[in-house]
């Protein structure tokens, strides 16, 4: 069969024999709008996956791109350097703890202070497993913390935006009057480090429980309570 190929505002499908004879001319459309390639976020998410599971170093280029079904070609045409895809993966890594365990766990269908419970617990959900892997961006930060600034700056804003969520929980439990006075960026910051302690904790011991047992006392640094009351 010979097809010929014309742009789509000329097309006239003109068939001169039947389908599948030899010698058919057959008119097609040609379209005009580029494929879009998945090669860039096979690559992040392979990246996601590999350096969670074990570490930055042990991720090779090669094996990210074994992992995603690309060329190590195509890595370089999206990534400079392993480093760029480092920063892409913590971005996306990033975005995708806002929507799944963030934004609903800092929801304001309960209380200011039981939002900050509600997110230790949500947090152990998504721990459990096999393996704990503690924080993706708390592993990057003590494994390349010292060695790489363009990570260290990234990984920072990243627990910038975390200590807003539980600055805004605190405000808000503040002018409802249930929690006391109390510097709320200092309380916001003992939180973000009792999280991270917590995270290392439980991949320590290989047990996600042990973040679902620190949850009703986060709030004991930040506010001098000995535990969260229910509600």
């Amino acid at each position: 069969m010979v097809v010929y190929c014309v742009p789509s505002s000329q097309l006239l499908q003109i068939r001169r024999a039947r389908r599948g004879r030899p010698g058919q001319l057959q008119w097609t459309e040609q379209s005009t709008v580029p494929r879009v390639s998945t090669a860039r976020s096979r690559l992040v998410a392979s990246g996601r996956r590999r350096i969670h599971a074990s570490s930055y170093a042990a991720a090779s280029v090669e094996d990210l791109c074994a992992d995603a079904g690309v060329q190590k070609g195509s890595f370089y045409y999206f990534f400079p350097s392993k480093r760029d895809l480092a920063l892409a993966v913590i971005d996306d890594q990033w975005a995708n703890t806002q929507a799944t365990i963030l934004e609903p766990a800092f929801a304001s269908d309960v209380e200011p202070l039981a939002r900050i419970a509600r997110f230790f617990h949500a947090v152990a959900d998504h721990q459990r497993g096999r393996v704990v892997r503690g924080c993706p961006f708390g592993n990057l930060a003590a494994e390349l913390g010292t060695q790489d600034r363009a990570i260290r700056d990234r990984i920072r804003r990243v627990f910038d935006g975390y200590q807003a969520y539980f600055e805004q929980a605190l405000r808000e439990a503040a002018a409802g009057g249930s929690l006391p006075e109390v510097d709320v960026p200092s309380a916001a910051r003992a939180l973000l480090a009792y999280f991270q302690g917590a995270l290392l904790l439980a991949k320590t011991h290989n047990d996600a429980r042990v973040i679902d047992t620190l949850a009703d006392h986060a709030l004991n640094l930040a506010t001098g309570r000995q535990r969260l009351e229910s509600t």
